[in-house]
């Protein structure tokens, strides 16, 4: 689970990786949570003073319980975003951002699947979108599982807490328009539709035009910019593990020189 959540993330800082910890979800919370995290830098034995992270492009929006030190947000320019002091809702975002860790950090998250927070707790996504929210101006009884969290021992304990918390405090809307979303960005239509929204919109029995208010009405952002950032970093997860002999056109694109170019877009 470590290397897979890891690999594409974290670049050039091994011994920075290995402080994280991952907890897989419960059978119940899976079809939401892609995993929960763990990083504790209070230690007296670190290498260094900051500890710089690189995410890509993601559709995968967090909760992050920030129960020590803050740490900065930095765009691709390395300007400062935002300072993060205390727990948030972290956004997707469609261009690579840095993390500027610092010693006393301890962070405890929950990676969600796209959308799923969104649909969860009932977020609009032009309300996170590029940013971040505090998590007390959107989620009840939070500073318990705060309080909670940090009093914890152990992992396990650490993952209940959490998993407790999601059970007793989020909604399952019936809410058809956002079911198609969640199908579109998690489901088999995705592998299906080589990420080309006419043929997922298909596979789904919708219009292109209804495929794309119901992503602006959950989302606020276009299904093309979706598939387009899954897209990415799903190539550039198969690159990490083949080189340029992944397979390409099963990615969604034409060749390795045209993934090439978009990886040169997100970071030049």
């Amino acid at each position: 689970m470590k290397e897979n959540a890891v690999h594409i993330e974290l670049l050039d800082q091994q011994y920075f990786a290995s402080q994280y910890r991952f907890m897989m979800p419960s059978p119940d919370l899976a079809p939401h949570v892609l995993f929960y995290w763990m990083l504790d830098l209070r230690h007296s034995d670190l290498q260094q003073d900051e500890y710089q992270e690189l995410l890509l492009a993601n559709m995968y929006s967090s909760l992050v319980l920030n129960l020590g030190a803050p740490f900065d947000i930095y765009d691709r320019e390395q300007h400062c975003l935002h300072v993060c002091a205390g727990s948030e809702v972290i956004g997707y975002h469609a261009a690579p951002v840095s993390y500027h860790h610092r010693s006393n950090n301890f962070l405890v998250g929950i990676k969600f699947k796209p959308a799923s927070l969104n649909y969860l707790f009932r977020i609009r996504g032009t309300d996170i979108y590029q940013q971040v929210l505090p998590a007390a101006d959107v989620l009840h009884h939070i500073r318990q599982l705060e309080s909670a969290v940090y009093d914890a021992k152990e992992l396990p304990a650490i993952k209940a807490l959490l998993e407790d918390f999601l059970r007793q405090h989020t909604t399952l809307p019936v809410d058809r328009h956002s079911a198609y979303v969640l199908q579109s960005l998690n489901g088999p239509a995705l592998q299906q539709c080589g990420y080309q929204l006419k043929k997922l919109a298909s596979l789904l029995y919708l219009s292109p035009r209804t495929l794309e208010r119901y992503f602006s009405d959950l989302l606020g952002i276009s299904p093309k910019k979706c598939l387009s950032i899954i897209r990415f970093r799903e190539a550039a997860t198969q690159y990490a593990l083949h080189g340029y002999k992944a397979d390409w056109e099963e990615l969604g694109y034409h060749d390795f020189s045209h993934f090439r170019k978009e990886w040169k877009k997100q970071f030049i």
